[in-house]
Formats: structure tokens, C-alpha cells, sequence
């Protein structure tokens, strides 16, 4: 059938306009100055914009995609910057797995340090720009670690989901009503592996009693001051907003992480596949591992962890072992140059990390174990080495020690004999690349794709104008009546009076019973005389 160009104009005028209808104003709020962790959160809202919906993103690394018509991007990128002005002290705590006890100290400087970066968004000149040129949205996307900025949710008064770049802390969990066991749903940001000693689980325990502690005692309190002294001094409590949380939904793979109960509104993406990078490798790098006839191995501890950051003994070892070695070394290395740099090293402040993983030539990932380095790896069926640092970075590697594609190796035990056989057992055993494929197949077997379920669930928030209807009544309950502390104190009551009425009962038997052998005592006493 022949259309005139008048029809086409009303059909196209008609599909404008449905899709107007059903197009959305969506916020996404995103500060944190990682590009790990953005990764995950640019694929989501390139993909709402790339559905129509008017989306505005908050972040330190925007896309700056001109084919992005609908999309707007306020840029925090100077929050890098703060990075490399960080304290000694700070960076300390983040250059070595945690033991027991510094794991409570290192939760404090923790979250100093986002509070810090929070109210750092809340004044920026950016934000007070989102501020002034919006006066409502559909729905209000936070990265959730904890709730400081869903009070932007609160402000305009809209549906609040948050979004994680891995799991969830405790107390976000908490926010949703989920039940939560020590030893079967751990803090992620332990230093746990999976089969947990005694002194792991009494870690585990303890910091679950003391993170809640200090949530509820001193972050809450800091931050709803913070955000009615610099946003608004008539908005809700702050706990009162993580609780209105209408969704989470968190970058976990449940055949990759702990298998833990979870609310119908605490959604497991499954994954979300960051795309490869449009363009290839450089040609100079590209060269350089191409011409290496025994492969390459890739050495990189992330963005907060620097490479740089490691004590000058550790990088020595590290060196002495890569020299030693046939191979080639792709060494993520945030200085222009290295002292001692071996030949077989090629050293960049930023490389294209899945465009190297997915090389051929590349035989090994020694990270530090994050989730998108993780996820990386295992995409491009590459074996890794991992040196875990802090949050999730031990779970990770020992599940992939678990699985069979790596070994875990702290640092604090790297040495010239202990890394080195690492090396050379894994690029010389194929079992781990084969053991990394199918862990690749088996987390991808999955009914939906993560960015697909994260869409979805994002349009049902908006459909339905919030997710009240899947809201848990653990979230409203005393704390303790969540603990059936009212329970077992009734239980112990009832038990407590019955025994009490047995040994009243029983002791004034014994008495009647006395009572009413003394005169028989007496009448025969009297015979016998």
C-alpha cells in the first residue's frame, strides 16, 4: 500500500506522541569516582535514554554520547581529583585485607569518607544546577551504599530505587526488611571465603551486631543533619527514606555469589554486560603483545588501589618475578615511569582492560579481585591470580579459586618463590581458561539478561508509581519485635510462672502432707508409751 507524505507525517506525529506518553523523567544519581563501579550504571541509563525516556545522570564519568538526544549529563568528574589528594592514613586501610579488628575501624574511616564525598555532591555546583533547572522527576535512581542522597528522591518526592555496581551492605538490606543470617548472608565487605573458620563466623556475627550499631547511632544521625543543613530542612528523617526504598537492584550472580534470601523487591540482576569498547588497542600496546611468543599476562589492582600505593618492597619482588620470566607484563601503572622497570614491562596509567582481557595472546589476569575485573576475566575465559584488598575482593577470588579458574594469594605473602609458581602453574595448566569458560556459561544460562531485568523493573517502579505493594512489614516492625524478643520474653514469662506455680504447688503438698502425718506421729508415739 502507497502512504503520501501527509499520512507519513500523522503516523510519525501518532508513534511521537505513544511514545511521549510512555516516556519517563528519570534521575540517576552516581558520584562515586570509580570508573569500575560506573561501568555497570552507563550501560543502564545509555539504555534508558536509548528507550525514549528523558533521563538525567548525575556522575563523575558521562558518556558524552551526541547521539544520546535525551540525555543529560552533569558532570562531577573533578571528584577524581580528590583521589589523589587522599590522606595516607585513609589509603592504609585499603592497602591491606583487614584482620579482625580493623575490620570495625576500617567500616569508621569508611564511612567518613563517603560522607564526605556526599556532601561533596549535595553542594556541588552541578548538582544545585540539577537542582534549579528540575522541578519534578518520575522516578529518582541512587547508587545505594548508604542512603544520603535518596533525600533527593525525598525532595521531589518521587519513587527512590537503588542500584548497586556489586552486592549490598547490611544495612541497605535492612532497609528492605531482608532476613539476614551472619554465617549464610555474611557482610560483603568481610574478608570472608566461603567455608567460614570460628573466628570468621564470631567476626561475622560481631560486625553484624556492630554495623547496625553504628549505622543507627552515628551514620543516620550525620547524614539526615547533612542533607537538611545543605538540601532541605523539611525533609523526612533520613532512615524514614531508606525505608520508603521502593526497589534495589544489585549486580549479584547467584552462582557467583553467596546464595542469600532476598525480597521481591531486592532484585539479583544476574550480571550487566558492559559492552567492549568501540575502539581496539592502541596500536603500540597492541604491537607489544602481539610480538610476545609466550603470551601475556596482565597485572592491574584496580582504580582506588594503585599499583603506585604498594610498598617499594612489594613492587621490587613483583618485578624481580616478571624478569625472571619468559612472558610479556601489561602493568596498569599510574606513574609516567617506573624505577627498575623491567624490559618485558609495558607500564600505562590506563589501559583497555576488555580489549586486553579479550586477546588472545593474553594467558593471565593477576587483579585485585573486584566484581567488574572479575566479570571481565571471566567473560574473556582468562584465569586470574587475585590479591584481594578490601569489600568484596576475597569473596570474589575465592570463588573463582573455588570454581577452579584462579588461586588467591595475599599480599602480604607475595614472594619471588610463591609468585612465581603461581604463574607458571596456571599459564601452563589449561584447566583453569577451561574452568573459567564454563563458570561463563553458567552464570550467562539465565532466563534474562541483567540490563534487561534492570530496565523492566525500573519501568514497573514507574508504571505503578512506587513498589509499596512489595514492601515487607519487617521493614515497620520494633527491633525488638523482628528478634522475637517480645516473643520469647512471653514464653519465658508462661515457663517462669508455671514452674513457680509446680514449686508453690509441690512445696504446699509436701506441707499438707506434714501437716497430716504429725498428729499420726503423735497418737503413736502415745501407744508405744
Amino acid at each position: 500500500m502507497h502512504l503520501t507524505g501527509k499520512v507519513w507525517l500523522q503516523l510519525v506525529i501518532i508513534v511521537n506522541v505513544v511514545v511521549a506518553m510512555d516516556a519517563a523523567k528519570i534521575l540517576f544519581l552516581s558520584c562515586t569516582p570509580a570508573r569500575s563501579h560506573q561501568k555497570p550504571f552507563q550501560v543502564v541509563w545509555r539504555a534508558l535514554s536509548q528507550r525514549g525516556h528523558d533521563v538525567h545522570v548525575l556522575t563523575p564519568n558521562p558518556l558524552n554520547d551526541p547521539t544520546l538526544n535525551n540525555l543529560t549529563e552533569y558532570d562531577l568528574s573533578d571528584f577524581y581529583e580528590d583521589l589523589k589528594a587522599m590522606k595516607n592514613d585513609d589509603i592504609q586501610y585499603f592497602l591491606h585485607r583487614p584482620t579482625f579488628f580493623s575490620s570495625f575501624v576500617k567500616d569508621v574511616v569508611a564511612t567518613k569518607m563517603f560522607s564526605r564525598l556526599y556532601n561533596k555532591t549535595i553542594n556541588h555546583q552541578e548538582t544545585r544546577r540539577l537542582l534549579r533547572e528540575n522541578d519534578r522527576f518520575d522516578a529518582v535512581i541512587v547508587e545505594w551504599i548508604f542512603p544520603t542522597l535518596a533525600s533527593i528522591g525525598a525532595y521531589y518526592k518521587a519513587p527512590i530505587i537503588g542500584i548497586t555496581s556489586l552486592g549490598a551492605p547490611l544495612v541497605a538490606l535492612d532497609s528492605l526488611g531482608n532476613p539476614s543470617h551472619p554465617l549464610v548472608a555474611p557482610e560483603m565487605n568481610l574478608p570472608l571465603k566461603r567455608d567460614l573458620s570460628i573466628k570468621e563466623r564470631l567476626l561475622s556475627v560481631l560486625y553484624a551486631f556492630y554495623v547496625r550499631l553504628y549505622y543507627w547511632v552515628v551514620v543516620l544521625p550525620r547524614e539526615d543533619e547533612n542533607v537538611k543543613k545543605h538540601l532541605s530542612s523539611e525533609l523526612p528523617y533520613i532512615g524514614d527514606i531508606a525505608k520508603s526504598l521502593s526497589l534495589l537492584l544489585m549486580n549479584r550472580n547467584p552462582v557467583f555469589h553467596r546464595v542469600v534470601p532476598l525480597n521481591p523487591n531486592t532484585i539479583d540482576l544476574g550480571g550487566i554486560s558492559v559492552l567492549s569498547p568501540a575502539t581496539s588497542l592502541d596500536s603500540e600496546l597492541k604491537v607489544f603483545i602481539e610480538k610476545s611468543s609466550k603470551g601475556v599476562i596482565y597485572f592491574s589492582l584496580g582504580s582506588l588501589v594503585q599499583s603506585v600505593f604498594l610498598p617499594p618492597k612489594t613492587i621490587e619482588t613483583i618485578q624481580n618475578v616478571f624478569k625472571s620470566l619468559p612472558y610479556s607484563f601489561v602493568w596498569k601503572w599510574e606513574n609516567s615511569s617506573m624505577i627498575n622497570q623491567p624490559t618485558n614491562v609495558y607500564i600505562s596509567n590506563w589501559i583497555p582492560q576488555t580489549a586486553l582481557l579479550e586477546h588472545p595472546n593474553v594467558k593471565l589476569f593477576i587483579t585485585q579481585g573486584g566484581l567488574q575485573s572479575t566479570e571481565e576475566a571471566i567473560a574473556a575465559h582468562k584465569p586470574i591470580i587475585g590479591i584481594p584488598f578490601h569489600s568484596d575482593q576475597t569473596t570474589n577470588v575465592d570463588t573463582c579459586a573455588m570454581y577452579g579458574m584462579g588461586k588467591l594469594l595475599d599480599m602480604e605473602d607475595i614472594t619471588i618463590e610463591t609468585l612465581r609458581s603461581y604463574i607458571l602453574e596456571i599459564v601452563n595448566n589449561p584447566r583453569y581458561a577451561e574452568n573459567a569458560k564454563k563458570l561463563d556459561e553458567l552464570m550467562k544460562d539465565q532466563p534474562q539478561d541483567g540490563l534487561d531485568k534492570a530496565i523492566w523493573w525500573i519501568e514497573y517502579v514507574i508504571r505503578h508509581k512506587g513498589a509499596k505493594h512489595l514492601r515487607s512489614i519487617a521493614v515497620d516492625l520494633p527491633w525488638w519485635q523482628y528478634f522475637l524478643l517480645d516473643v520469647f520474653g512471653f514464653i519465658f514469662t508462661v515457663l517462669l510462672i508455671f514452674l513457680l506455680s509446680v514449686r508453690f504447688t509441690l512445696k504446699l503438698v509436701f506441707r499438707l502432707i506434714s501437716y497430716i502425718r504429725k498428729p499420726k506421729e503423735k497418737s503413736m508415739k502415745k501407744k508405744k508409751q
